[in-house]
């Protein structure tokens, strides 16, 4: 099975004429990621409530911060009680238009950390993978900036990016 994500033919390319200097759009960067993430295996992560807490799962509705337990229930578990998300709730601000914010995903997910041990490798930096699953019409963030590299990788759906130069 391959393994690589990255287009190979596109490395060079990228680094010699777009990494640090402007962004690029490329469709075909990466390879086969259907795979990596889906709707289903979204819910299978995020139904491994062991793995979220108030650092690592965020919502935003409308670019509003919900709480952490307003979308939480204590989860009692071997090693003592913690505050968990709550599927239902979850499911609710969900249904209201709220964006889930996944930090650090690749820890949970093999095919992100593929991929940001191959463009860790590519641009000889620091990756980590981050996931946002946003509804249309609503917007978890507004206009800002990152003050680091970001590779927006795209799974399903549609999204709309506004790209501004020279702001600050």
């Amino acid at each position: 099975m391959n393994t690589n994500i990255i287009n190979e033919k596109l490395n060079k390319d990228f680094i010699s004429n777009y990494f640090g200097k402007q962004y690029v759009h490329k469709k075909e960067m990466f390879e086969n990621t259907s795979n990596i993430m889906s709707l289903d295996i979204l819910n299978h992560i995020l139904s491994i409530s062991s793995n979220w807490n108030d650092k690592n799962f965020l919502m935003m509705l409308d670019k509003n911060k919900i709480k952490y337990n307003d979308f939480s229930s204590l989860s009692s578990e071997q090693s003592g009680n913690f505050l968990r998300p709550d599927s239902e709730k979850v499911q609710n601000w969900v249904s209201k238009g709220a964006s889930i914010i996944l930090n650090d995903i690749n820890k949970v997910n093999s095919g992100i950390i593929n991929i940001t041990n191959q463009l860790q490798k590519l641009t000889n930096g620091r990756c980590q993978g981050n996931l946002y699953f946003s509804m249309q019409s609503h917007q978890a963030f507004g206009p800002h900036f990152d003050t680091h590299d970001v590779f927006a990788i795209h799974f399903e759906g549609e999204k709309v990016w506004n790209i501004y130069e020279k702001t600050e």
